[in-house]
């Protein structure tokens, strides 16, 4: 599975920087600036249609009309953003939208504004649906972590440390004479 990562750098005075990570071949890491696609008052129309107008369906059917059409309007700004700010992204993006169920897109921050984006509407303005139809997408909430050196070797020896599992019993290691 390809792993498309939107991973969130920065707070800006106009949105985010971040960057596009491609997981597989040569699809390299790209610098992005996210904006919110939406107004204060489109993002409260959009909160009403999904939070107030479903409850009262027969209400308010032109205002509804309006905020469900604005969702596809959203999505295709936000993926503009990511995706086609640089060709050689856009290019890696392509490579793998034919097979978007093998896709896993991550979008990964600290900041609640960041996750408030409305990730999941994201959409290719080529595709009839938006990208998290056919991908999984995740989001994760990673805090910036503190600078803790670990060595390589610490690393290289956990790696190498042979280990058996057994239900219902306490994690063992071994070491290479105890195996034999």
């Amino acid at each position: 599975m390809s792993i498309i990562m939107i991973r969130e750098t920065e707070k800006t005075e106009t949105g985010f920087t971040a960057r596009l990570i491609f997981d597989r071949g040569d699809g390299g890491e790209y610098s992005i600036n996210i904006t919110d696609p939406f107004t204060a008052e489109e993002e409260q129309r959009l909160e009403w249609y999904f939070e107030e107008w479903l409850t009262y369906p027969m209400l308010n059917g032109r205002k509804a009309e309006a905020a469900k059409n604005s969702v596809a309007g959203y999505g295709g700004s936000l993926f503009e953003q990511v995706f086609k700010t640089d060709f050689d992204a856009y290019s890696y993006y392509r490579q793998l939208r034919s097979n978007l169920k093998e896709v896993k897109i991550e979008i990964v921050g600290d900041s609640p504004e960041f996750h408030a984006l409305h990730w999941e509407a994201m959409r290719d303005k080529d595709l009839p649906r938006p990208l998290a139809v056919d991908c999984v997408m995740v989001r994760k909430r990673v805090t910036k972590a503190a600078n803790v050196s670990v060595k390589p070797n610490f690393i290289q020896a956990i790696s190498h440390t042979p280990f058996r599992l057994v239900p219902g019993a306490k994690l063992q290691t071994f070491t290479q004479t105890d195996i034999g």
